[in-house]
């Protein structure tokens, strides 16, 4: 593998480095990636940090797993924006057309700023000006990943500090199971790396759900799968209303998925919404925040002593409540 120099690391003051595997068979490696102009994605490292890397993979795990879980539970994978920061996806939307970028900017205005935006939905000129509308002016992102970015796009994402990285793969736009992560994945650790498989694990919903719900689902599903645990997300509508994400104790996520949407004054959105959580309810304590603002299901995994009670309280509240065993279903991500 080559080792090339990025601009910094995780912050200004380390030196970061990418060692690129050339031979990787992954159609969504950075390797496959090219700039506007055609160019290797990684002729541009040095303008890059290990921070925007980051948040493009992290990205891509989020958009792999939701179009996953459409093909899967819908057969069909439909247009899909997801923004991400400090490696957690916080704006996600999917729909029919190129509105879904609009609506995951408008959803989180505020941090939508220097954010990384991956999306199934080609950047042409016209696209390109449209979100620099969206946006608002002298908020650009911090990249942007698509199928296709126009080299006539490119200009319209031009920032004053640093760049906007414009990252470009075909296999973008025919996502689908097939697009999950195969090949290994190794972190260092002090005098060590660790290594594992990716997690091939995707959910099949009740059939007797309704589409409806069974895309809400699968949209917050795959948000939940691709940030820290222990994580609660909520959608509504083909929206990410919440998605409260690296809490110790569940309870606090389900708290905080509450204020969440309270804070962008979402709270009526959460009746009918769809709830995944990446672990199992230990008490009925965690799930009542949930119960109590009248989400229409939850999906989590199954394994705690309390699993019955816990199934009861949801059920006093007529939420649905879907599980899989942990040793099946359990979407822990980022450790």
């Amino acid at each position: 593998m080559a080792m090339i120099a990025l601009n910094y690391g995780e912050n200004p003051q380390q030196q970061g480095f990418v060692a690129a595997d050339a031979s990787s068979q992954d159609p969504l490696a950075i390797t496959r990636f090219t700039l506007p102009d055609g160019a290797p994605a990684l002729s541009d490292a040095a303008n890059m940090s290990w921070s925007t890397l980051k948040e493009f993979d992290n990205s891509l795990e989020a958009i792999t797993r939701i179009a996953a879980a459409f093909e899967a539970n819908l057969g069909a994978v439909p247009k899909i924006a997801v923004l991400t920061s400090r490696g957690t996806p916080f704006s996600a939307v999917a729909g029919s057309s190129d509105s879904v970028v609009k609506r995951a900017i408008e959803n989180e205005f505020r941090s939508s700023y220097g954010a990384f935006l991956v999306t199934n939905v080609e950047i042409t000129e016209q696209t390109a000006y449209k979100i620099r509308q969206w946006m608002g002016e002298d908020r650009p992102f911090l990249g942007i990943a698509a199928p296709v970015i126009e080299a006539s796009a490119a200009p319209y994402f031009t920032r004053k500090v640093r760049k906007c990285h414009l990252l470009a793969n075909p296999a973008l736009g025919n996502l689908g199971r097939q697009s999950l992560r195969k090949e290994i994945i190794a972190h260092a650790i002090r005098g060590a790396t660790v290594s594992q498989q990716p997690n091939p694990y995707v959910p099949t919903f009740p059939a007797d759900w309704d589409q409806a719900l069974k895309e809400d689902m699968s949209l917050a599903w795959g948000i939940c799968a691709a940030s820290p645990s222990s994580c609660i997300t909520v959608v509504k509508d083909n929206n990410l209303i919440a998605n409260a994400a690296g809490h110790v104790q569940l309870v606090t996520a389900t708290e905080n998925a509450v204020l969440h949407a309270r804070v962008n004054q979402r709270t009526e959105m959460m009746r009918g919404a769809a709830v995944c959580s990446d672990s199992f309810f230990s008490f009925a304590d965690a799930i009542d925040h949930l119960a109590r603002r009248k989400v229409k299901a939850i999906f989590a995994p199954s394994g705690s002593m309390r699993d019955d009670e816990v199934r009861a309280h949801a059920k006093e509240f007529d939420v649905l409540f879907h599980t899989v065993p942990a040793t099946e279903g359990r979407i822990f991500y980022g450790h």
